[in-house]
């Protein structure tokens, strides 16, 4: 019965780590990207913005995250992204479409290594950001099309 466990366990794990299987808090792809990067209420392009956003969608656990860009529109920009021409991401897939958006980048600038406190880690990262208006490269699937991942 033990071995059966072990065995089933490492199937779960290797079909986690292939993303076959949904994460256990049924987040998708498309609600992973609107989590980390979708802010169509922009509150302001300051340090207290990076920090709070990181730290309340789920950027600094268990670990601070490096580098994320918040993308600054509503679902009808990202539509009208999808609908352009396929190019190539940078995985090579042939997916990813090309726009212009306003954006705040949030880049880490101090925070304890991990360590197996999360709330630590949590509380000592620290972000810059800056703001600007920008070329964005999104990848979509699915049908209708829906942004599933900030390719650049």
């Amino acid at each position: 019965l033990q071995k059966t466990l072990s065995l089933l366990l490492l199937s779960l794990l290797i079909l986690l780590g292939l993303g076959l299987v949904q994460p256990p808090y049924g987040e998708t792809m498309y609600e992973r990207f609107q989590r980390q990067h979708v802010d169509s209420k922009q509150r302001g392009v300051t340090s207290l913005y990076c920090n709070t956003m990181m730290q309340t969608r789920g950027m600094t656990r268990p670990r601070c995250k490096q580098f994320n860009t918040f993308i600054h529109a509503d679902i009808g920009a990202f539509n009208n992204i999808c609908r352009t021409p396929n190019i190539r991401c940078k995985n090579g897939r042939m997916n990813c479409h090309a726009g212009a958006l306003r954006v705040t980048v949030c880049s880490l600038t101090g925070g304890s290594p991990p360590n197996e406190c999360k709330y630590q880690a949590t509380q000592n990262c620290r972000y810059e950001c800056r703001g600007s208006f920008r070329h964005v490269i999104i990848a979509c699937e699915a049908n209708p099309l829906v942004p599933v991942q900030f390719d650049g």
